[in-house]
């Protein structure tokens, strides 16, 4: 949505998850200056790009030529093309002192000039209306002139005529010429039809009108429309002729404009990130997360929409605390903990800058492996549980060190002595595969499991005693109470039932 052409969106679309620290960083630092330049006094000059791709495709086959105002739109993206390199400082060579935006100058240096181009363009075009100059060629002015003249022509007869008839009263005082199949004719009465010399090309839908040509400007305007062909004519041959200048540079202009969808994709990233408070936090080349303030982007605009703060989330998970087991109540924030994780790691990898504050260290993973909500399927014959069972081999035989995965209500949907066994074990197993993840879970096993092992550590979602509603703040090293009692007893569940 905040992409101005085609050319960002196509980046868009091709945007994907990548494993390669200097590909993250990279895009995350383009994205950054692009922030910079849009949180300063300065508007990048993207404004106005417009997609002319297909028709420099097309304009690979000799004998092509693009129209008139195709070319004007090529025009204009050559002139935004000059203000990016002129805005970014590509021309001047020998600057004194470092030139802002390292990376985004790496990327506009891609770009080629063409003054050449712009210059043949200027030639015959007249770039505010988009039309073929008169001068584009002696020939077509030629040809222009004399149109002007066999339109003066006609207009003085058409004048005589009208004036003649409206004398004679076969048509009104207020009748003007009008145009019928490319030719200048006179609205009539059918019962005056034969007092007005002439060919009558069309009637009006009810009948009551008849457009007639004079006779005396039949020839006339039979020269118009030779000279109206001439001009056509004219017109394609100058515009194959700019067509030959610019053919041999198609594969250059399309790779300038591939350039600048992509810096048109880079600002839609940098306006998005504006939008959700973004920063660049520090990237390692490793398994890391330490991040202060994170918000999870569509909750945060969500909740702006309707004039509410996010609760922002802290979280630090290290080498000796790997996998993060979340306890606490119902509608307590377990499950959009957990979706921020996912989508912030996964938004970064994909080289968006992250809703967290600029300090937050973030690392690099393989694998972001998630078991949220219900995959039931009548159709393959799919149990709740089965399906999260399916989920659990599949991370079980791909995880490892550079995994990240992240599980809700593990172990829940069998019978819990079992179910809270079993994930013991896959949990375990997830440990001394050496992953890492953030589970939830309502089981005592799985939180005491977590109290006593290595690489696993406790965290509970808070929850306000004396209002009796969740606090949405993540507290790791201590496990969380479900506060079942408590939230059956604020829900109006009778008092002898509790």
């Amino acid at each position: 949505e905040k992409c101005v052409s085609p050319l960002g969106c196509n980046h868009c679309e091709a945007m994907t998850f990548s494993t390669q620290i200097n590909e993250i960083s990279l895009n995350l630092q383009q994205t950054a200056e692009m922030l910079s330049i849009i949180n300063g006094n300065e508007t990048f000059p993207i404004s106005g790009l417009i997609d002319v791709t297909p028709q420099l495709k097309a304009l690979k086959i000799n004998g092509t030529y693009i129209q008139a105002h195709e070319l004007g739109r090529l025009y204009r993206g050559l002139n935004i093309i000059t203000e990016v390199l002129e805005f970014l400082g590509i021309s001047r060579q020998n600057a004194e002192e470092p030139l802002p935006y390292p990376t985004l100058r790496a990327l506009a240096s891609e770009l080629g000039q063409f003054p050449h181009i712009t210059k043949c363009i200027e030639r015959v075009l007249d770039t505010r209306s988009n039309s073929i100059k008169d001068n584009a060629s002696a020939q077509l002015a030629d040809i222009r002139h004399q149109l002007a003249m066999a339109s003066g022509s006609i207009n003085r007869a058409m004048r005589r005529v009208i004036s003649q008839a409206v004398a004679a009263g076969y048509i009104d005082s207020d009748t003007t010429p009008t145009v019928r199949d490319g030719r200048l004719v006179i609205p009539v009465a059918p019962m005056n039809k034969r007092r007005i010399q002439g060919i009558v090309h069309d009637e009006s839908a009810t009948g009551k009108t008849l457009f007639i040509e004079p006779a005396e400007v039949v020839e006339a305007n039979n020269r118009l429309r030779e000279l109206q062909a001439e001009e056509r004519q004219e017109i394609i041959r100058i515009l194959m002729a700019v067509a030959v200048e610019i053919r041999p540079h198609i594969p250059e202009l399309l790779e300038s404009f591939n350039v600048m969808g992509r810096l048109d994709f880079i600002h839609a990233k940098a306006c998005f990130a504006r939008d959700i408070n973004a920063t660049l936090p520090t990237l390692d080349d490793t398994q890391e997360l330490e991040w202060w303030h994170a918000c999870h982007p569509g909750l945060l605009l969500s909740l702006q929409n309707q004039g509410k703060q996010v609760v922002p989330l802290d979280i630090t998970l290290t080498n000796d605390a790997r996998i993060l087991i979340i306890s606490g109540p119902n509608a307590g924030g377990k499950s959009v903990t957990l979706k921020t994780v996912g989508i912030i790691q996964y938004m970064t990898q994909c080289g968006m800058l992250p809703s967290v504050a600029e300090n937050s260290h973030m690392g690099v993973f393989n694998d972001i492996l998630l078991d949220i909500g219900d995959d039931q399927s009548i159709e393959n014959d799919l149990s709740t549980y089965s399906s999260h069972l399916r989920n659990m081999k599949l991370m079980l035989n791909k995880g490892d060190g550079k995994t990240l995965v992240l599980i809700d209500e593990f172990g829940g949907g069998t019978e819990p002595q079992i179910g809270g066994a079993l994930a013991q074990a896959i949990l375990r197993q997830f440990n001394d595969n050496g992953m890492w993840g953030i589970i939830t879970t309502h089981y005592q096993n799985l939180k005491q499991y977590a109290e006593e092992t290595p690489g696993l550590i406790n965290g509970s979602m808070l929850y306000d005693r004396q209002l009796m509603q969740p606090m949405f703040k993540l507290s790791i090293g201590n496990a969380g109470s479900s506060f079942a009692v408590e939230i059956a007893r604020k829900t109006g569940l009778p008092e002898s039932i509790i």
